[in-house]
């Protein structure tokens, strides 16, 4: 009896010490969160600022930033397991969950680009765009392009891409390219619109926030959010609910008080005052509200349908309508 005993003992203790071993060296962690982030993005202020007050700790769990080198590569990582959540367009999940894979979306942030050109320009407003160089970050699916475009098409009955010269490439050189000369005008993302409007020899002309209210849209779409697999939320929902929660304490802290951006100024990179300020206050405009709700997503619907139409099948692929369950009930 006495072996039987012994024996079962040995056998437990070494099942229980080889799921422990399993478990340690294939790096299952079940209070942290493993987030992909472009090495330079605006997100690792809010993730960075999180850690470095401790809010996550605090939920008893722990972010990972996990730094990438382009979106592609964080979608990459994400299909693949690598990292568990990443930030994204709700444009890219409604594609996938029509494909089969299922992702959801939680809105992160309404900031947008917009329209730059010199402050001695002729360029006014978008009629006076007709003939011009326009250089556009992004590709020719880029969101900001679409949304520019089919709002051109709405109040001038033109298709912009017709009457005009479009250069498409990354922000950094545009802005590059912009101040020597070889753009009438660029249309960007808000961080580089930022840059150049804080040197004063660059105006707005027009937001892309501004575009969709003209396209009829309510006010509140989101432009990105927090990506992740359905399953992994399914099996994570303490873990997803806690980061979510933390999420939204860490932007209410960033949208209330100024002195809390000087812990966060270390990660923007920017020695320029007036940068810096200028960037605080386009990311705080760019916070979703509390009252995200069906009026939004409802928004989100027509918005989808309407890019569908400008964008065609290598935007949307198949699926003319966003599909069912892109944003996450929580």
């Amino acid at each position: 009896m006495y072996k039987i005993i012994k024996s079962f003992y040995s056998t437990s203790l070494f099942f229980v010490s080889t799921i422990f071993l399993v478990l340690k060296f294939s790096g299952v962690d079940a209070s942290k969160i493993k987030i992909g982030t472009l090495q330079y993005g605006s997100v690792n202020w809010e993730l960075k600022l999180i850690k470095e007050l401790g809010l996550d700790t605090k939920q008893n769990f722990e972010i990972e930033i996990v730094e990438l080198a382009s979106k592609n590569a964080a979608a990459v990582a994400l299909q693949g397991g690598a990292v568990d959540m990443i930030i994204t367009d709700w444009f890219w999940v409604s594609r996938q969950r029509n494909e089969g894979r299922f992702f959801s979306f939680v809105p992160h942030s309404m900031a947008a680009g917009g329209l730059i050109v010199p402050k001695d320009s002729n360029i006014k407003n978008g009629s006076d765009l007709e003939g011009k160089k326009i250089g556009i970050a992004g590709g020719q699916v880029d969101k900001g392009w679409l949304i520019f475009r089919a709002f051109y098409k709405k109040e001038y009955g033109k298709e912009l891409k017709d009457v005009s010269r479009q250069i498409f490439g990354a922000p950094p050189l545009l802005n590059k390219k912009i101040e020597q000369d070889s753009f009438d005008a660029i249309l960007t993302y808000w961080p580089y619109q930022a840059k150049l409007l804080s040197n004063e020899k660059f105006v707005k002309v027009i937001n892309i926030t501004d575009i969709l209210t003209k396209l009829e849209l309510p006010k509140g779409i989101p432009v990105i959010g927090w990506v992740f697999k359905d399953k992994w939320a399914s099996s994570n929902q303490e873990l997803l609910n806690n980061f979510l929660d933390t999420s939204k304490d860490a932007k209410k802290i960033m949208l209330e008080s100024d002195e809390i951006w000087e812990k966060i100024r270390p990660f923007m990179n920017v020695d320029d005052e007036k940068l810096f300020i200028s960037l605080r206050n386009i990311y705080r405009e760019g916070i979703p509200s509390k009252d995200f709700s069906t009026l939004q997503i409802d928004g989100s619907k027509k918005l989808y349908s309407i890019l569908s139409q400008v964008g065609g099948r290598e935007l949307v692929g198949k699926a003319k309508t966003l599909s069912p369950g892109t944003f996450w009930a929580e």
